[in-house]
């Protein structure tokens, strides 16, 4: 475990979660089967995060107190340990604990690759054109002067903004770089997060994780109104925590859990059918765990179709500026050769 960060990162949690219910599963004393795990870490980092969870257990502390103490776990799972604890289904919150942790990593790892690729794409496209545009172009231009002739047209056009592009070459790249900065430091404000969860895929990316949040409280024999509790601090989503707010006052107002879940818009149509069949037949928990699977999918599906299209798209519009460039020198080139013969 990396203890360069204060909190693990999703991969390290799930691994903890995995071991300590392994342990639990063995039938050892959760602080004995810590003790274990700390005899055994791989590295000085590790054993001492361990130590700090196993000494004040083995003065009778829970497992849940402890994790807190150390300020490396996130409030949602000590949360979800300690009703595990006080339910007594520790074993299964650590199992789902540590597959939504697993889960989580794979679309953090999905979403860095759906941004890094396009943007290296992008990067090495406009490299080249400004590549085409300074440096070969003067080629052609040179050769039109050898030749006795002069540019005309759309290559005119073209030949002046690489004179342009030439002669402000470190400006444009300075300018270039402000702008991915300004950027990338837009979509770091409160704004520009707001922004980006709006997304489709920030949406998807919510519903799961709402719908998971659901199914392990309830689960664990909490009433809805603590579900939404664990919920609405989970998801970190200021479009569905107004929703959940929505459902809130719905609840209050004397609609049942599945009614104010569809007059919120928290999921859609066939989802919220799906959660007043699960109320009636007392399965909330299991129906809330196979809507968690299908934003699972979805989530999969948009992004992969966004990869899928990006990349043709960007080679595609690369291939047509190439071309057009081409086009627009050879043709008339190839009319005063022809002529010259």
């Amino acid at each position: 475990m990396s203890r360069k960060s204060k909190i693990l990162s999703n991969a390290e949690l799930s691994a903890f979660c995995q071991q300590i219910s392994l342990i639990i599963a063995a039938g050892l004393p959760t602080y004995y089967g810590v003790s274990i795990l700390c005899d055994e870490a791989p590295d000085k980092q590790t054993r001492d995060l361990l130590e700090q969870i196993y000494k004040p257990m083995e003065l009778g502390a829970t497992l849940h107190s402890a994790l807190k103490d150390t300020g490396y776990f996130p409030k949602y799972m000590i949360n979800m340990i300690q009703l595990g604890e006080e339910t007594g289904r520790l074993e299964e919150v650590l199992n789902s604990l540590s597959k939504y942790y697993d889960r989580e990593d794979e679309i953090a790892s999905g979403i860095k690759s759906a941004v890094a690729y396009p943007l290296v794409l992008s990067a090495v496209m406009i490299a080249v054109i400004v590549v085409m545009i300074a440096k070969v172009l003067p080629v052609f231009s040179q050769i039109y002067a050898e030749l006795g002739s002069e540019l005309t047209g759309t290559a005119a056009v073209l030949m002046k903004l690489s004179e342009y592009i030439n002669r402000y070459l470190l400006v444009i790249i300075a300018f270039m770089l402000f702008a991915a900065l300004v950027l990338f430091i837009f979509f770091k404000t409160l704004f520009g997060k707001k922004f980006l969860m709006k997304t489709a895929l920030s949406m998807s990316i919510a519903s799961s994780r709402f719908a998971n949040c659901m199914f392990l409280a309830l689960s664990s024999g909490l009433d809805t109104d603590r579900g939404l509790d664990l919920a609405q601090a989970l998801v970190n989503n200021p479009v569905l925590d107004s929703k959940i707010n929505d459902c809130r006052k719905n609840i209050s107002n004397g609609e049942t859990f599945s009614e104010a879940l569809l007059h919120s818009n928290i999921f859609s149509k066939m989802y919220s059918s799906w959660i007043a069949i699960g109320s009636k037949t007392g399965s909330m928990d299991e129906v809330m765990q196979h809507i968690c699977t299908s934003c699972e999918d979805d989530t999969d599906a948009r992004l992969s179709r966004f990869i899928s299209v990006i990349e043709p798209a960007m080679v595609i519009l690369l291939c047509i500026f190439i071309g057009f460039i081409l086009v627009s020198f050879l043709l008339p080139l190839l009319g005063i050769i022809s002529s010259i013969g």
